[in-house]
């Protein structure tokens, strides 16, 4: 703003320039404000800045400081403490954006690989099917138990049988036994071995679902590290709307007050700048459940009132072109999905097989020793003893259920594999079609906005100049605004379908390298 004092002649107030609107091509971190010059007195509109400095935009946008020779800088007024002061402010602003980097998304990956809850219970999902392998293994092995009897009964039994014509047998009502018995399994129908294989294929499964637990994690943490670059970069863009549009209401009231508009497009102003402040607050809202959910992801507390995370990476569109990516697809036996339906076909087979063996014999072989102990009349003895043992079911209700039941989830999982093959090829079609969908309205976005931000500096320059009205400058802003807003969510999206593409691929791997 620039003020210029006169003591002859009325004290006027008049209005020249443009109104303050911010430079959309600035970074984040600086914000630059065109303010309109106020000029008291019968001059001319000059620069109010001092000869000694002045601002001006480089290509991309960023403020570059100029300074003047050296005459200026032995001027009467002599700024340069004040030129030294506002260097030092730059370089502090800076300093803290190079200090700290923030949180990378390999970084977020790698967190939520390592501590998530739900990759824990995967890997010990995993253990616990090792452990399920060395238990069906087990049982080839012999059995030892200890038994223990205690009797007491209302007549005097023979608990010793009668060994010889000349050695009885010995009665008592109140007798017990202490022995130990060896089992050896010989034969079980088949049952063992296929334990065997059944808790191998559960203990691929649970590999499998660990396989599929990670590629959830990282298309997830993926996706809600771009949906908080993309909220963060609209609530930027936000901040500065409302920046500019504070700006504006100053001159509106301004212009109102000297009788060059009327009150209605004040009211607009105030309207826009009301709906604008809404929309920074559900920005803020949608920040903090992003945060508290990438938070979740990488298996921290996602309680509120935490630090608001400080990302380091950009959302930005990937260099690889996405008919490129199309070309290498995974066959089908590499995706975790597929080999789980597969093995869910064998796993149903294994158990069909399980069942079937329980209507075959068992044979075991026995070997035990064993005391005996009588209490009246008192009197021990003991015996040992080989044997063998079989036992063949004759009939069980519950088996023939338990076959039929294992014979119709064998044909479910295999209806289950085609399901499976047929929807890989469904998400990796749909997968294809939304990158290339995307792509191109990331190309419309980008043409759009160009045509947004020109419409709205003609808007800008015809309100200055008079010509225009607050209604078209409003709406020009909002296109502008809007077209920002779709350029963001297509670049969003775009990333999102790749994520999804590697899901659909089995690639997903490649966001850790």
């Amino acid at each position: 703003m620039g003020v210029h004092d006169s003591s002859d002649g009325p004290l006027v107030v008049r209005l020249c320039g443009q109104p303050s609107f911010f430079q959309r091509q600035a970074p984040y971190y600086a914000y630059i404000r065109l303010v309109p010059k106020l000029q008291l007195g019968k001059v001319n509109c000059t620069r109010s800045s001092a000869p000694l400095e002045s601002w001006s935009f480089a290509g991309n946008g960023v403020p570059k400081l100029e300074l003047g020779n050296e005459k200026h800088i032995t001027s009467e007024r002599n700024t340069m403490p004040r030129t030294i002061g506002l260097l030092l402010l730059v370089i502090s602003l800076a300093l803290p954006a190079f200090a700290d980097e923030g949180l990378s998304l390999r970084d977020a990956l790698n967190r939520a690989v390592a501590q998530n809850p739900l990759m824990a219970e995967a890997r010990l999902g995993v253990d616990a099917g090792s452990e399920g392998i060395t238990g069906s293994r087990g049982k080839h092995w012999p059995k030892l138990s200890l038994n223990l009897d205690y009797y007491q009964r209302q007549d005097p039994v023979p608990y010793i049988p009668a060994q010889s014509a000349t050695t009885p047998a010995r009665f008592s009502d109140d007798y017990a036994s202490l022995g130990l018995l060896l089992a050896l399994p010989l034969y079980q129908g088949g049952q063992t071995v296929t334990g065997v294989q059944l808790s191998t294929v559960r203990r691929d499964l649970q590999r499998l679902s660990l396989s599929q637990t990670r590629n959830e994690l990282i298309a997830n943490t993926v996706n809600s590290y771009n949906k908080r670059l993309q909220l963060q970069s609209l609530k930027i863009a936000s901040d500065a709307t409302l920046q500019a549009l504070e700006t504006q209401l100053k001159n509106a009231r301004l212009l109102f007050d000297v009788g060059r508009i009327a009150r209605v497009d004040l009211l607009k102003v105030e309207v826009q700048l009301a709906n604008e402040r809404q929309r920074a607050l559900s920005f803020d809202e949608a920040i903090a459940a992003t945060d508290a959910t990438l938070r979740f992801l990488m298996g921290e507390d996602p309680a509120p009132g935490g630090e608001q995370l400080r990302l380091s990476d950009s959302l930005r569109m990937p260099d690889e072109a996405a008919t490129a990516e199309a070309r290498a697809v995974t066959p089908w036996s590499a995706r975790p999905e597929y080999q789980a339906a597969v093995l869910g076909v064998k796993e149903s087979e294994l158990s069909r097989r399980l069942t079937f063996g329980r209507f075959l014999p068992a044979v075991n072989a026995l070997a035990g020793y064993m005391d005996q102990y009588g209490f009246t009349p008192s009197h021990g003895e003991a015996n040992w003893y080989l044997g063998l043992q079989a036992t063949v079911p004759l009939f069980d209700r519950s088996l023939y259920a338990d076959f039929r039941r294992d014979t119709i989830l064998k044909e479910k999982s295999a209806t289950r594999q085609k399901a499976v093959e047929q929807q890989l090829r469904l998400d990796l079609t749909v997968a294809d079609a939304s990158i290339r969908e995307s792509a191109n309205r990331v190309k419309t976005a980008r043409q759009a906005i160009e045509q947004a931000h020109e419409s709205f500096r003609i808007e800008q320059e015809k309100y200055g100049a008079g010509a225009g009205t607050m209604s078209d400058l409003l709406l020009a802003q909002s296109a502008d605004m809007t077209a920002e807003a779709n350029l963001s969510q297509a670049v969003f999206d775009y990333n999102a379908a790749r994520v999804a593409w590697h899901k659909a691929n089995g690639t997903l791997e490649e966001y850790l390298k």
